[in-house]
């Protein structure tokens, strides 16, 4: 093909952005109805978007939300279930399936458990960690980089960056700030509430502050026309730890609704396609949906469906969410949820911050023996120990009937949870389809990491 013909099909494919907001929850925006925030700029994309009013992530954690998302496969296919896992090698990534189409790639995390090591670099012509301002964490995470500096980083990609391009950006301010972390001008402290360390005060200044300019750069420079933009969120938040529990618990603990269910909004060129879709949506389906858009071929493999057209039978349509760390898993369909969990963890969930404290000693002490971070023991002798080091057999003891409690929940159409105890119309059903998600069809292998990597990795972690 000579480069003429080339660069003139290049022309013709959209530009694709996605926008990470860490912890954003979709139901605390004003076009959603919520009176709280100021969000000019996400309503007014709104509009002119496709908005998915049941979108769910599949894990609420960083490392294996955006590895759904990066993927299009559930976590017992991409292989991350645990902050110490890395994608599989065989798993095609986005920006590896964008970069071979011919996409100029750039990727900004904002967290470094979303490291190269890990698999998250692959297919990027850029990627970097450098510039986190964040405080390191109680596991030795560090995560945060200012509206400024992420735009700063955005603008001098755009600036240079040849066309088709695919961008990433991973905004973080909305996360739960450690001690000494939030960075949050005082004009937003005296308009906001202090709840949840001021959580709509900094959704409002995510809006003003980083959307918008953001979007205006993209408007100002001519790639617009020819851009789909995702805005989504790698899951919610409990708003009620953060703000009474010191939130160690915020969101990567159970699968409530508040933590599991996302926003995800999807502008195309030209706006072409608009409104509200209230069928279920998954972050595995953003990757079909994206290659749909940009008149590729998913690969073989992918478990998520494009969303640009309505579903045939959107009642039959599934969510499925683990947190096998935590010994949880649960699935929804149509407005029934099945969650299963570990008795010996939850049981004992912690009610105060002595508690937390307790709990995460035992946990770091435990994790020590098999590379995991909450555990707890279940009987006596050698065998006593499962972990975030074998989710697989985590999930087997959850698939019992005799080691496991089940939470039934009618969700409302205000996306409310009302627990009881009657069993579902197809409640074996719904087994079955957390067994087939959470064993997955087989697949290669995870990848094995060699002692240095597992050691930095671990110390990366606080664990060394």
């Amino acid at each position: 093909m000579n480069r003429q013909l080339k660069a003139a099909q290049n022309m013709t494919k959209p530009n694709v952005v996605i926008i990470t907001f860490d912890c954003l929850r979709p139901d605390r925006l004003g076009f959603a109805g919520y009176r709280g925030v100021e969000t000019p700029t996400f309503d007014d994309l709104a509009e002119e978007s496709l908005v998915f009013e049941r979108a769910y992530c599949q894990a609420p954690n960083t490392w294996i939300s955006h590895a759904s998302m990066f993927t299009g496969c559930y976590p017992s296919r991409h292989g991350v279930r645990t902050p110490l896992d890395g994608m599989r090698s065989k798993v095609a990534t986005m920006a590896e399936l964008l970069s071979e189409a011919g996409y100029a790639t750039f990727g900004l995390p904002a967290m470094n458990l979303l490291s190269p090591e890990a698999g998250f670099a692959r297919g990027f012509d850029a990627y970097t960690l450098e510039g986190l301002e964040g405080p390191e964490g109680r596991f030795g995470f560090r995560g945060w980089r200012s509206a400024g500096k992420t735009l700063e980083r955005c603008f001098e990609f755009l600036d240079g960056a040849r066309t088709p391009f695919f961008l990433w950006v991973h905004y973080y301010g909305l996360h739960r700030a450690l001690e000494g972390g939030l960075d949050l001008p005082s004009s937003y402290r005296r308009r906001f509430s202090e709840y949840a360390q001021y959580y709509d005060g900094k959704v409002s200044f995510a809006d003003a502050e980083f959307l918008r300019p953001f979007v205006e750069r993209l408007q100002q420079g001519g790639p617009w026309d020819n851009t789909v933009l995702v805005l989504w969120s790698d899951h919610g938040d409990r708003l009620h730890a953060v703000e009474h529990q010191g939130g160690q618990f915020a969101h990567n603990f159970d699968l409530a609704e508040e933590v599991v269910r996302t926003l995800l909004m999807i502008r195309l060129p030209g706006s072409r396609l608009s409104g509200l879709r209230g069928e279920i949506a998954n972050s595995v389906d953003i990757l079909p949906t994206l290659c749909d858009a940009c008149g590729l071929e998913a690969p073989d493999g992918v478990q998520g469906r494009s969303l640009l057209s309505p579903a045939d039978e959107p009642e039959r349509l599934t969510a499925y969410f683990e947190n096998l760390c935590q010994g949880c898993v649960g699935i929804v369909r149509d407005r029934s949820k099945l969650v299963l969990t570990l008795e010996e963890i939850h049981s004992s969930a912690p009610a105060s911050q002595g508690d937390l404290a307790r709990l995460l000693k035992r946990a770091s002490a435990a994790a020590r023996r098999r590379l995991g971070l909450a555990v707890k023991r279940r009987r006596k002798g050698p065998d006593a120990w499962w972990s975030a080091g074998d989710p697989a057999r985590a999930l087997e003891e959850l698939l019992r009937w005799g080691t496991r409690q089940r939470t039934v929940v009618d969700l409302e159409a205000e996306g409310l949870e009302r627990p009881h105890d009657a069993p579902l119309p197809d409640e074996d059903g719904l087994m079955a389809l957390i067994a087939d998600h959470g064993r997955g069809a087989g697949g290669p292998e995870a990848p094995k990491l060699d002692r240095e990597t597992v050691a930095q990795r671990l110390k990366d972690l606080g664990y060394l």
